[in-house]
């Protein structure tokens, strides 16, 4: 597959069509979220620049990964499946060059495993400013594994400066699980949502992180599908 964002070109790998919907991973197809969200990251690299970045479920595509590796000052993609991660370290070494692909590494994360997150703690002991999730949040099972983990890895805030408090992004289309569960969950972690995206009705105070992403682009014209939602978390 080939994929063309933002000045970005991509030649992905990825399991064949016929398989896709039949193999138990999700991992091994690339969903609109991860193209909204890359598309996002290529408009606005202060979102990752000098910053320390862990992608989780990231899949086979990676493509999230691959462009906050151009600005992060470290990238670590992450899968909780074999398969998808062997093609998505198959697919970061043919479309990444040095010296990106020395920040970008691949790592086997499964949610809640103590042993996974401790090696991925090895990579960044100060924790991450950034994390990252396109269309994890389907599986109700995996929700409070998801948000434990992100809480383990996660920076503690290094300043009070809004720009440089560590954050959590979910990037979806809400199926299995709606936003109040999600929320909830989230604030059993420590979570606090500080901004949502679109807005609707959502308090004045959310209306300024998300919506300057999309300000001076054509983003919002370029939807991949219109019920994508971004969220983006922050510890209480």
């Amino acid at each position: 597959m080939e994929i063309n964002l933002r000045g970005w070109n991509f030649k992905i790998n990825l399991l064949s069509k016929e398989y896709q919907h039949t193999c138990k991973s999700t991992g091994l197809m690339l969903w609109e979220s991860a193209r909204l969200m890359a598309s996002v990251l290529a408009e606005n690299p202060n979102i990752v620049s000098g910053k320390r970045v862990l992608e989780l479920g990231c899949g086979s595509g990676g493509i999230c990964s691959m462009i906050a590796s151009r600005h992060a000052d470290r990238v670590v993609a992450t899968d909780g499946d074999d398969f998808s991660l062997d093609l998505l370290a198959k697919n970061v070494a043919s479309n990444i060059e040095q010296p990106l692909l020395t920040k970008l590494t691949t790592k086997k994360l499964e949610w809640g495993n103590k042993d996974h997150i401790e090696s991925i703690k090895e990579l960044s002991d100060r924790g991450f400013n950034v994390i990252i999730g396109t269309d994890v949040t389907y599986v109700a099972e995996a929700i409070l594994p998801l948000f434990a983990t992100a809480k383990e890895l996660i920076a503690s805030s290094e300043s009070n400066k809004d720009e440089n408090v560590p954050v959590l992004i979910l990037c979806h289309i809400f199926r299995r699980v709606d936003e109040p569960t999600l929320l909830s969950a989230a604030s059993q972690f420590g979570f606090r949502l500080v901004d949502k995206w679109p807005t609707g009705n959502s308090p004045e105070t959310f209306r300024s992180v998300i919506d300057n992403w999309f300000m001076d682009n054509d983003l919002k014209d370029d939807l991949p599908n219109s019920a994508l939602n971004i969220l983006v978390f922050s510890m209480e």
